[in-house]
């Protein structure tokens, strides 16, 4: 069974940016997890968080982009988006509070309890705070 990778905001950034300085780096992962039929997880938190970040008239075709090719990822059975229904998002919030130690955002404790609910160990990000939660992250600078 192929592995399952929780995609989190700044992979999709910097695989829709070419002047982010991870561009190439992320390219490779895509590719890499592509190659292996690695499976994709997400939130629609995340999704928001990517259409939020390419939102001036002259990102939106990178968001479109983006979201329309998960979605149909998702529509081929290859990706898997959660929706943050009002138990997930109790259960985010929980984390949260329960976490003030860390800079933690909201959608990133979505995205914790999901990587747990799936039992999902990596995640396509750069965020170190994925680290601190105790996944692994596969996006760094080279």
């Amino acid at each position: 069974m192929p592995e399952t990778v929780f995609w989190d905001t700044a992979a999709f950034i910097a695989l829709g940016n070419a002047d982010d300085e991870l561009h190439t780096a992320a390219v490779t992962v895509s590719s890499q997890l592509a190659q292996a039929g690695a499976r994709i997880l997400t939130t629609d938190a995340v999704l928001t968080e990517v259409a939020n970040t390419f939102s001036k008239a002259a990102w939106r075709s990178v968001a479109r982009h983006l979201i329309e090719s998960v979605k149909e990822s998702a529509a081929m059975q290859m990706a898997t988006i959660v929706h943050v229904d009002i138990a997930l998002w109790q259960r985010g919030w929980e984390l949260f509070l329960a976490r003030s130690d860390k800079d933690w955002g909201l959608t990133d404790c979505f995205s914790f309890v999901v990587m747990q609910d799936h039992g999902v160990t990596r995640a396509f990000t750069s965020d170190h705070h994925f680290e601190q939660a105790g996944f692994e992250r596969l996006l760094m600078a080279e």
